[in-house]
């Protein structure tokens, strides 16, 4: 394949002019806002080698390779790729924890090996290819994480990576308008491990996952993680709040991440580390020390307040889980919640059935932001706001008194500002 063999010859892929390094293969994908096959004279001037193009009126020399699709190219370059080596490569989905476990599991595995995982949210059709193609002969291992949202997404994932080992952090309420209700979202997870368990690989998931268990009958190559007595791998976590600690010995460490509900996603790494022969007491410390920085269970401290930030997304479950987890808290809890997205027919129950279920918690007080909550019929203590400045204005008040603050939403809510 004449592009395939371009790329090995270049520096790697990029997809976008603004960040071109030199000798880079170019590769003008579409989109509904950009076509990258009128920036391919960029690129070139800014020193990539060659490009893929897919318009005849793209081609600029010799290294411009005119395919019919730039995209699919793109996919089959990433399979070619794959083939090439047999180092493991480990898929990773779930409805929620996919980009904590990632994070924990490429610092424990990172104890003992080279390991390549999935860069930010690169976790879809365009950016599974990408991750695969990063691949050289110094990587042991490959996290590649893996987003949908309907089915046959994880399928096409698993088609160009042909993963070893599979983990599904849980099954929960997201983006259920694509995946037609939770039954949906288990068949579309499931893909992962259809893959894996084709070929004889291992698979891992939390023992509470009954669905999970159902779907892979007698299949024997998995294993099992969380706190049940009953689970092929645990951890001695026990849980004081929002904190987590690891008791060895009596002698009880804390994780900088808190929130109980990521208890499964560092036993979940922690499996995956003894499963490659990484002992305890290498892979612990850097999953004790993983304190995240992404606007996922960040703890940060603003006048007398702290504030839980949790705002790069949310969907019924994960609201619920960083809920619960929030209210192990001492003192006053405020919640500031932006609405979920990719619910479909179902939002508004949903939505409904959030605030109605904080009517019943010992909440000070809470506020939303989101055309989605506005539908919503709301208590004494449960404010919607429809402008975020106000949202802000009013928080920064609420932050001069001690008190415990959570900040969860979906992305396009964009909660971060208002922390800015």
């Amino acid at each position: 394949m004449k592009a395939y063999e371009l790329f090995l010859l270049s520096s790697g892929i990029t997809i976008d002019t603004r960040r071109v390094c030199k000798n880079q293969l170019f590769v003008a994908l579409k989109g509904p806002s950009f076509n990258g096959n009128h920036f391919v004279k960029d690129a070139l001037d800014k020193g990539a080698i060659g490009a893929i193009v897919d318009e005849k009126e793209a081609v600029i020399g010799e290294n411009c390779i005119l395919v019919e699709d730039s995209l699919a190219c793109l996919q089959l370059m990433a399979l070619i790729h794959r083939e090439s080596f047999t180092i493991p490569v480990i898929g990773l989905t779930g409805s929620n924890g996919k980009t904590t476990v990632k994070e924990l599991l490429q610092r424990g595995l990172s104890s003992q090996f080279n390991v390549l995982a999935t860069k930010g949210n690169f976790n879809n059709h365009i950016g599974v290819p990408l991750t695969l193609l990063r691949i050289t002969q110094d990587h042991d291992i490959a996290i590649i994480e893996m987003g949908a949202n309907h089915q046959g997404e994880i399928k096409s994932y698993c088609s160009w990576a042909n993963p070893s080992h599979g983990l599904i952090t849980n099954i929960g309420k997201a983006h259920l308008e694509g995946f037609g209700g939770l039954e949906g979202v288990l068949q579309g997870k499931m893909e992962l491990f259809d893959a894996v368990c084709s070929s004889g690989g291992e698979v891992f998931y939390p023992s509470a996952e009954e669905g999970i268990a159902k779907k892979l009958g007698n299949y024997s190559q998995k294993t099992t993680y969380g706190l049940e007595p009953s689970t092929d791998f645990s951890l001695p976590i026990v849980i004081d709040g929002d904190i987590l600690q690891y008791c060895d010995q009596q002698k009880k460490k804390p994780f900088q991440l808190k929130g109980s509900f990521n208890k499964n996603n560092i036993i979940g790494a922690a499996a995956l580390c003894s499963h490659f022969s990484i002992k305890a007491e290498v892979y612990l410390p850097p999953l004790l020390a993983y304190n995240p920085q992404n606007n996922r269970s960040q703890y940060l401290e603003r006048n007398n307040a702290t504030i839980v930030l949790d705002a790069y997304n949310a969907n019924p479950s994960s609201m619920r889980a960083s809920i619960d987890g929030f209210m192990a808290r001492p003192g006053k809890k405020i919640l500031i919640l932006g609405e979920m997205k990719e619910l479909g027919k179902y939002s508004r129950d949903e939505h409904q059935a959030l605030v109605d279920y904080l009517q019943a918690l010992d909440m000070a007080e809470s506020m939303f932001f989101g055309d989605e909550f506005s539908h919503c019929l709301l208590a004494a203590n449960q404010t919607f706001y429809a402008n975020k400045g106000d949202l802000k204005e009013h928080l920064l008040h609420k932050s001069n008194n001690p008190c415990s603050i959570l900040i969860k939403g979906s992305r396009s809510c964009k909660l971060e500002e208002l922390i800015d």
